[in-house]
C-alpha cells in the first residue's frame, strides 16, 4: 500500500497484548458521530464466535452508540515503535469487563511517524522569542513532534497581523505546564521550533499558531513524553 502495511489476524495476539500490558493509550471514534474519545484496551477474551478485545467504555459512550443499531468502530494509536496505527471493528456488545469488540481482520500500520496529541490543561504557557519579538502562547494541546496555542502576549504594541509568518523558526522556547493532581508542575525548554500553521479567529480577533519542533534535547524530550503522558492518564480518570 506504499505508505501503510497490514498486520495479519495471527500475529494480532502479540500486538495487543503489548498495548495491554504497556497500557498504550488509543483513540476511539464511533463512525458516524463526532464522538471520539481516549480509551485502553484491557484485556483479550475468546467465545465461540472468536477472539475479543475488552475495552475500557468512556462514561458517554452507551449513550453516544444509542442511535447505531450496529456499532462501527474506529480506533488508532501510537505503538511502542511510534508508528500509527488504525483499525476499526463492527458489532460487540457492553458486558460486565467493559466494551466487548470482535478481533479485526487486520491492524494497518502507516509507515510514517505521527505524534499523539493532546489537550494541554488551562494555564500551559509557551514562552518564545523570534529577533526582538518575545510572545507568548496559551497552549491548547501538545505533542512530541509539536505544539499549538494561541497568541495572548508580545512586546510589539503596534504591530498589524501575525507576529511570525509561515515557516519561521522561533528559539528560545519554554513550555510551562501547570501541575497534575498530586503531579508538580514541568517547564520543557525547546532550542527550535517552526511555524507550520497559522489560523485567524475573526470572531475573536485572535490568532492561532501551530509549530513544529525542530531541535530539543533529548532530556527535555523525555520530559515532554512523560508530560503528555501524564496528561492522557489524567483525561481517562476524569471521564
Amino acid at each position: 500500500m506504499g505508505d501503510s502495511a497490514e498486520i495479519k489476524k495471527e500475529k494480532l495476539n502479540d500486538l495487543f497484548n503489548e498495548l495491554i500490558d504497556k497500557r498504550i493509550i488509543i483513540s476511539m471514534n464511533i463512525v458516524g458521530t463526532k464522538f471520539d474519545r481516549l480509551t485502553c484496551i484491557t484485556g483479550i477474551t475468546k467465545d465461540a464466535t472468536g477472539n475479543h478485545l475488552i475495552v475500557d467504555p468512556p462514561d458517554d459512550f452507551a449513550e453516544a452508540a444509542a442511535a447505531k443499531e450496529k456499532w462501527h468502530l474506529r480506533f488508532n494509536f501510537n505503538g511502542p515503535d511510534h508508528l500509527e496505527y488504525i483499525f476499526s471493528t463492527k458489532g460487540g456488545s457492553l458486558c460486565k469487563q467493559g466494551l466487548k469488540i470482535p478481533f479485526p481482520d487486520h491492524v494497518e500500520r502507516l509507515q510514517r511517524r505521527r505524534d499523539f496529541r493532546v489537550d494541554t490543561l488551562p494555564d500551559s504557557k509557551v514562552h518564545f522569542q523570534l529577533n526582538k519579538i518575545r510572545g507568548t502562547l496559551d497552549m491548547i494541546n501538545i505533542s512530541l513532534g509539536g505544539f499549538y496555542g494561541v497568541l495572548t502576549k508580545h512586546n510589539f504594541k503596534f504591530i498589524r497581523g501575525p507576529i511570525v509568518k509561515k515557516d519561521q523558526q522561533v528559539h528560545d522556547i519554554s513550555m510551562v505546564f501547570p501541575g497534575i493532581e498530586n503531579n508538580p508542575g514541568a517547564t520543557v525548554y525547546v532550542k527550535r521550533a517552526e511555524v507550520k500553521r497559522i489560523d485567524y479567529d475573526k470572531d475573536n480577533k485572535f490568532y492561532r499558531y501551530a509549530f513544529e519542533i525542530i531541535e530539543i534535547e533529548k532530556e527535555e524530550r523525555d520530559i515532554l513524553r512523560l508530560t503528555i503522558y501524564d496528561l492522557q492518564r489524567y483525561y481517562l480518570r476524569r471521564r
